[in-house]
């Protein structure tokens, strides 16, 4: 067969196709209602396609598609791609966004992103403003009226002044700590009512107290501002401040409650937000509660200089007078309850592995004198607490998580304890496993303590922290014992061997 010649009407191409290629039914007779596309067979340089359809008259239709043709196709779908992608909602909004200038359709509120919670700034501190008698007298009408003090006389009235501005800042120190720290805990249930009243102890016995004396100090304040008498209506207010006996004594239990709560997640975020607030200073509550103690001890001290500038008054001097010894009873008797309670609690946490351990000298102490760590010759640490009629070398554990101290040997008693302050260089460390790693290794700041009698118990050769340590160590066991000697250095020590 020879192969049929084609040309198309615009004459520019031709192709050489195939004949006409007959199908036949399932009766064997040909149909021409088929139709057939022929791949021609391309010319070289030639980018033609031809179609080739038949109809039932059996007649033929060509379709030319050129590679320009399809290349033009493409381009055209790509461009119309691009217009369908540039006006589509997705990308028109981006580049809404993104443009500045352009109009701006806000997000649905389900779409806008959540930012992170951010704590507020923290609110500007109250300051208390530090003004002087002179500054507030001579602020008045009363500048030309101040000529007339002598400077003893303005000395003795910065004092007074002292004292009555102090009363003020304390009493509304304590009616925050009550209404927004204690009250608000309460409210919250942020802790329990026992660790609360434990925490603040009987402040609500506090309140009343600077309320009394700043409404005497009140009520002998001229108009202009001086005052003349202070000294009978203090001697009378004295006594009042036996209310901080019991108020100091349960400061150490109340720091313990602080400490122990204060980094649960709740309250840590209730103490930052208060510390936060204008009311607080940027004090935190210990800070607050342990000032209404500090002011407490300061009362000698703030008469003591009322009372160096009242030269003419012999009355006023000596009740002023009287007021200072009544004090320093009252802060004594603090001292001793504070000591007690120290003492009890030093208690508390002792554990005993054994009841011979359990020695009459500990029930028996009242005083609580010092505790520290310090190490053995091996490099152990170990605790110790010195009481005023026993000693107790101890380990440092665990229990309920909370920390305990585990007494370790035989407590000594006071009256029993011997006390040797060893010279650097006598003695040596470490162990029997590592003593040919640490053979040459001497100790310094070595303290002994021992039993009298040595057969009573074990001997512990302790190493303080530093000099100054071991100085605070030896003062402290002079309170409690005269049993001390100082061993002198050995003589043959610096002697090279022969």
């Amino acid at each position: 067969m020879t192969p049929n010649k084609v040309t198309f009407a615009d004459d520019s191409q031709d192709c050489l196709i195939e004949p006409e290629v007959k199908m036949k039914g399932a009766d064997g007779a040909p149909r021409s209602d088929l139709t057939v596309d022929v791949k021609p067979k391309k010319r070289r340089n030639s980018g033609s396609d031809v179609e080739i359809s038949g109809d039932e008259n059996e007649n033929c239709r060509i379709r030319f598609l050129s590679v320009r043709q399809k290349k033009s196709k493409r381009s055209l779908l790509r461009v119309s791609t691009s217009l369908v992608n540039l006006i589509s909602p997705g990308r028109h909004h981006q580049k809404q966004q993104q443009d500045p200038d352009g109009f701006k359709v806000p997000c649905s509120p389900s779409r806008q992103p959540t930012s992170p919670y951010k704590p507020p700034q923290p609110s500007p501190a109250k300051r208390r403003q530090q003004v002087s008698w002179v500054d507030s007298f001579a602020g008045g009408q009363n500048a030309n009226t101040l000529s007339a003090f002598s400077h003893v006389d303005i000395k003795r009235q910065e004092a007074i002044y002292e004292l009555y501005q102090g009363e003020k800042d304390m009493l509304e120190d304590l009616a925050n700590v009550a209404k927004l720290y204690r009250d608000t805990l309460v409210t919250l249930g942020l802790m329990t009512a026992s660790d609360v009243c434990t925490l603040f102890g009987n402040i609500d016995n506090l309140i009343p107290v600077h309320r009394d004396l700043l409404d005497r100090l009140e009520a002998q304040r001229k108009p202009d501002g001086t005052s003349m008498s202070v000294g009978k209506e203090i001697l009378e207010w004295t006594n009042k401040l036996s209310a901080y006996v019991t108020f100091c004594a349960n400061q150490i239990k109340a720091k313990e409650i602080f400490d122990e709560k204060k980094n649960e997640p709740a309250l840590n975020d209730f103490y930052q937000r208060c510390q936060a607030s204008p009311f607080s200073r940027k004090l935190d509550l210990w800070s607050l509660l342990d000032g209404a103690r500090g002011r407490f001890v300061k009362y000698p001290l703030l008469i003591r200089s009322i009372a160096k500038y009242t030269l003419n008054d012999r009355e006023e001097a000596e009740n002023l007078e009287q007021s200072i010894k009544e004090m320093e009873t009252i802060i004594q008797e603090a001292d001793e309850a504070t000591g007690l309670a120290r003492c009890e609690h030093a208690k508390s946490l002792l554990i005993y592995l054994y009841d011979d351990q359990r020695v009459s000298a500990i029930q028996e102490s009242q005083a609580f004198v010092c505790s520290g760590c310090m190490k053995n010759t091996k490099g152990s640490k170990l605790h110790v607490f010195l009481f005023d009629k026993v000693l107790l070398v101890s380990r440092s554990c665990s229990q309920s998580g909370k920390q305990m101290y585990q007494i370790y040997r035989q407590p000594i008693p006071t009256a029993e304890l011997l006390v040797q302050d060893l010279p650097d260089g006598e003695v040596k460390l470490g162990s029997f496993r590592n003593a040919f790693g640490q053979g040459g290794l001497t100790g310094k700041n070595v303290i002994r303590l021992s039993f009298m009698d040595t057969e009573k118990g074990q001997t512990h050769t302790l190493i303080a922290n530093d000099e100054h340590d071991k100085r605070q160590w030896m003062q402290a066991f002079h309170k409690v014992t005269s049993n001390i000697v100082v061993v002198p250095e050995s003589k043959n020590k610096d002697k090279p061997s022969s």
